[in-house]
């Protein structure tokens, strides 16, 4: 899937998040408009230029530990990441900024909100170093989490949602142990012969049967290498972090075990008070997890450990901005929501926060569900109406009633023959000419009436129709298309221009959903 290959031209149009607040939670909502009831829970404005600019710079300063740097090289040569994101980690060694994102490994690219979190972070970097700062995008590969159904998902041909499984793992292992060897090799070969088979299959198939070995951690680095590396993109796992600083911020940690869950019990409660969603929950605790051996277990309370420490839900972000050089993180909905509730908690650890940037949301529109959308006349706004405001717009355009009042209209027209005809009403051949033409238009009328209500029939269940296709496509399974399906599908479609096409159309600068209409 690598280049030289042709762009694809897609259009872009935008959604404003006011239209979206069913679907995503209210905070980040707010804070992708960058209101006030938001923006008081984060040190910097995401929207300011400024601001992130000058975090960058103190962010390349810091640097990166050379065990951390050596760890990384290590991790890269060994998934066959390419010169890009080599070029950009030995940069990051020099004295680089870093546009942070993450998420847990996932089989197959995983949803597309994983891509655009990637994007986003790419963009953001790319305009950091434009303006002077050294800025390379950071992938944090969560392998230290543990999973149970990992799995991708796309439309098949019937518009249902195909679900390809892993093959599942021993429980309470973390990502980087598992996958057996034939439990990848299965994976990619079912998935490969359930995307749709078009001419790109081929290189789509080199990419998914090489990248799935290892572990889901390293294929997940490696699709996120072969789909992204050429961006620079620098993938890291947890278990990279062992260095100084990482040490003593764990240690730091355990002599203060309180600190934690009292700063983050303040943020929460200052989230709660503007009737914002609670993402962290009430009782962190330690936050913390050995791994030891192939095993994950929590940490209940400070004293001697044997494995490695992990970081959980609220203390990871703020381990990473100890460790890394991070200006910028980038988070989906779930992520901001932690963020607004963590500012007490950096403050209290003596980190400073990144920018926190909304991810890019997106909705793809394929050519054939792009067809539906002109067809039925839908703006981008009504797209993301709920099913019974979308109805109307794949209704029949006659009359529901028009059977009857056809068969009504024949005994109207007769009565106003009778009356046109009263002078005449002692004329038999008048008399014999009304009966059959009252009889011919009532047969008429009535065949009319028939075929009226045949077609209306036809129509009613072709509008159900069209209008599942595109729910299946926009909202499968009652969920934002970006949560459920696999960019893998995409690229089956549309080849090698995909990915790069939307690395050059998206923009993680605007503060609207992005709807995305692929030519044909």
């Amino acid at each position: 899937m690598g280049p030289p290959y042709h762009l694809i031209r897609l259009k872009i149009e935008h959604v404003g998040y006011e239209t979206l607040r069913g679907h995503y939670p209210a905070l980040f909502v707010s804070s992708c408009l960058d209101d006030g009831r938001a923006a008081k829970f984060f040190q910097h404005r995401w929207r300011d230029e400024q601001a992130l600019l000058d975090r960058s710079r103190r962010a390349a300063e810091k640097g990166l530990e050379r065990s951390v740097l050596e760890a990384l090289r290590r991790y890269h040569l060994e998934c066959d990441a390419p010169k890009e994101s080599m070029a950009a980690l030995e940069k990051l060694g020099r004295g680089a900024a870093a546009v942070v994102t993450g998420q847990q490994p996932s089989a197959g690219w995983g949803p597309l909100y994983n891509l655009y979190k990637a994007l986003a972070a790419i963009k953001v970097a790319q305009a950091v170093d434009a303006r002077g700062i050294p800025c390379v995008a950071v992938f944090w590969n969560h392998s230290d989490d543990v999973a149970r159904n990992v799995s991708v998902a796309f439309p098949d041909r019937e518009n249902q949602v195909r679900e390809v499984p892993l093959p599942p793992g021993e429980p309470g292992v973390p990502l980087y142990e598992t996958g057996a060897p034939e439990a990848l090799r299965m994976f990619a070969s079912v998935l490969v012969e359930s995307l749709p088979r078009t001419e790109f299959a081929p290189a789509l198939e080199d990419l998914v049967r090489s990248s799935h070995k290892g572990s889901v951690a390293e294929a997940f680095a490696r699709v996120l290498f072969g789909s992204l590396g050429s961006q620079g993109l620098v993938v890291l796992e947890p278990r990279h972090l062992e260095g100084e600083r990482a040490s003593k911020f764990f240690s730091d940690h355990l002599a203060d075990p309180d600190r934690l869950a009292r700063a983050v019990e303040a943020g929460r409660r200052a989230v709660v008070a503007e009737a914002f969603e609670d993402h962290l929950g009430r009782d962190v605790g330690l936050d913390l997890f050995e791994i030891r051996g192939d095993r994950r277990a929590r940490v209940e309370r400070p004293g001697p450990v044997k494995g490695r420490l992990s970081a959980g839900v609220a203390l990871r972000p703020i381990l990473q901005d100890a460790v890394l050089p991070t200006c910028a993180y980038v988070g989906g909905p779930s992520e901001v929501g932690y963020q607004a509730e963590l500012l007490p908690a950096y403050r209290a650890f003596g980190v400073e926060p990144p920018v926190v940037f909304p991810r890019i949301t997106g909705t793809l529109l394929e050519p054939k569900v792009a067809r539906l959308v002109e067809k039925a006349a839908l703006t981008p706004r009504e797209l993301f109406g709920d099913e019974h405001a979308l109805a109307p717009h794949f209704r029949q355009q006659a009359e529901e009633d028009a059977p009857e009042k056809l068969e009504a209209l024949a005994l109207r027209m007769t009565e106003q023959v009778e009356e046109l005809t009263r002078p005449l009403v002692g004329s038999p051949s008048i008399a014999k000419a009304k009966e059959r033409t009252a009889g011919k238009v009532g047969e008429a009328l009535a065949a009319l009436a028939a075929r009226v209500r045949e077609e209306l029939a036809r129509q009613e269940t072709t509008g159900r129709g069209q209008l599942a296709k595109l729910l299946a496509h926009l909202r499968p399974e009652g969920k934002l298309q970006e949560r459920v399906f696999t960019p893998l599908y995409y690229a089956a479609l549309f080849g090698p221009e995909f990915i790069p096409s939307l690395a050059t159309h998206l923009d993680p600068f605007v503060p609207s959903h992005q709807l995305i209409t692929i030519p044909p």
